[in-house]
């Protein structure tokens, strides 16, 4: 098969890519209860131990994102496969508690900083702009099919095998996701850097730090990451916890199930915010969704007591509201930037972002370790309120860019 820049077909192929290169995503969330159990680590240990992957993605991103400005994004996508490889195999072998298990995992995410933007730069160097605006909502959406393909790989291992089977299967998702874009995506030189930014230093972001608007998007996008990582680390633990609540109980394959149609859903969701702010307006229809959804938060916190299938489907609804402005947060950031200083916008865009991530599993895990524990119905709702703080800052940022340029 002849590498190919159809602009369908890349689209196609690169989101393929990345969600394979994303299959060791749900590890950790997905394990964190039998491990935490094993390891002896409390709440806020392990919301650090899922911090540390999204502290590996801020560390990297400067520097992997940063470079597709001045080289290839292609040759920055089989490095960070190769990161997000190596820091599987070392999970599997290595992790035996707190530290090492925060290590590896650390590597996870910074090979996780050197395909998902980076893919996204592949894109961007061969497609033209209308082209380009229509693809960056899919392919931000099919994160969300990545993530929810993961709960579903590691939720069916944790039922039929072990943790390190489960980390030897996401080393094969980079090494999959590494041979399909070496053999099928066409090498592309950067774009020329015009003369008076030649003498900027690659990792030099200061670009994306003169552009207000920019900012905008990006400080959203973190306060955005925040909660959905946050939601996206512990809904797998709160479903279990609400399955030992059921009348007669359900299983772990149930919990799997929804965790992994939950997060799947979410691309329809993401794809559908991001038409509504093409139609509507971007600044002003985050701010709405901003609001909407840290009341969505409230909400669900308040249905915990009630019956469980009512919970789960605010728990969707919730996770729904969450995706609506993940791609509109993205493309924002894209269309403030040039094509010559793109990478260094994405590469804060991406820091700020999952440092926002990095912030969500630790503050959540805090907060069900000081409400009386992860057992305790009271304690999921103060820990549904701390996610649902994200969104509303979201709507803070939003509205004041609203009201500026109304």
């Amino acid at each position: 098969m002849v590498p190919t820049d159809h602009p369908k077909r890349l689209l196609a192929l690169v989101s393929f890519a990345g969600i394979l290169a994303l299959l060791s995503f749900a590890l950790w969330p997905v394990f964190l209860i039998s491990l935490g159990q094993e390891w002896g680590l409390s709440n806020t240990d392990i919301g650090f131990v899922s911090g540390a992957y999204f502290i590996g993605y801020l560390v990297a991103t400067p520097i992997l994102v940063g470079l597709t400005d001045r080289i290839d994004a292609r040759l920055v996508f089989l490095g960070g496969c190769a990161f997000g490889g190596v820091g599987c195999l070392g999970f599997g072998i290595l992790a035996d508690g707190f530290w090492s298990a925060s290590l590896t995992w650390a590597l996870v995410g910074a090979g996780l900083a050197g395909t998902y933007m980076p893919g996204l730069q592949i894109l961007n160097a061969r497609l033209d702009d209308a082209a380009r605006v229509r693809s960056v909502p899919w392919y931000t959406a099919c994160f969300g099919i990545g993530t929810g393909a993961s709960f579903a790989v590691m939720g069916t291992v944790l039922a039929f095998a072990d943790w390190q089977i489960a980390a030897y299967l996401g080393a094969g998702g980079s090494v999959l996701a590494a041979l399909l874009v070496l053999f099928q995506v066409r090498a592309c030189p950067p774009a020329p850097v015009p003369a008076s930014q030649k003498k900027r230093h690659p990792l030099d972001l200061r670009p994306a730090f003169r552009k207000p608007v920019a900012l905008g998007y990006i400080f959203a996008y973190g306060t955005h990451t925040y909660e959905l990582f946050a939601f996206r680390t512990w809904s797998f633990a709160l479903l279990v916890f609400l399955a030992g609540r059921a009348d007669g109980g359900f299983g772990i394959g149930a919990v799997t199930t929804i965790v992994s149609l939950i997060t799947v859903t979410g691309m329809l969701a993401s794809l559908l915010g991001a038409r509504i702010c093409l139609a509507y307006g971007r600044h002003r229809v985050i701010a709405l969704i901003g609001a909407t959804t840290a009341l969505i938060s409230l909400l669900v916190a308040f249905s915990l007591t009630g019956p469980v299938w009512l919970v789960v489907l605010g728990l969707w609804v919730y996770n729904g509201f969450i995706m609506l402005d993940s791609g509109a947060l993205t493309t924002g950031t894209v269309e403030a930037g040039d094509r010559h200083d793109r990478g260094a916008l994405l590469a804060v865009h991406s820091m700020i972002g999952f440092g926002g991530g990095a912030l969500g599993g630790p503050v959540v895990g805090y907060v069900l370790d000081q409400a009386g524990g992860a057992d305790m119905i009271g304690a999921w709702f103060y820990a549904l309120l701390a996610m649902g703080a994200g969104s509303a800052i979201v709507f803070s940022i939003q509205r004041h860019f609203w009201r500026r340029m109304a």
